[in-house]
């Protein structure tokens, strides 16, 4: 059975658009600092990368 994420609402990072049950975590890579979004939710998988 899958843990259930309970809503925040300290959490300074946005919900994710997809599932709105996760949030958006930054990721970085090299110099490229918040290159990739994923979503906490391990279920959804939902990633925004910038361009």
């Amino acid at each position: 059975m899958s843990e259930e994420i309970k809503e925040n609402c300290s959490c300074i990072f946005p919900k994710c658009p997809k599932c709105n049950i996760g949030y958006l975590l930054p990721f970085s890579y090299k110099e490229d600092v918040f290159e990739k979004w994923k979503c906490s939710n391990d279920q959804c998988k939902f990633t925004i990368e910038k361009r």
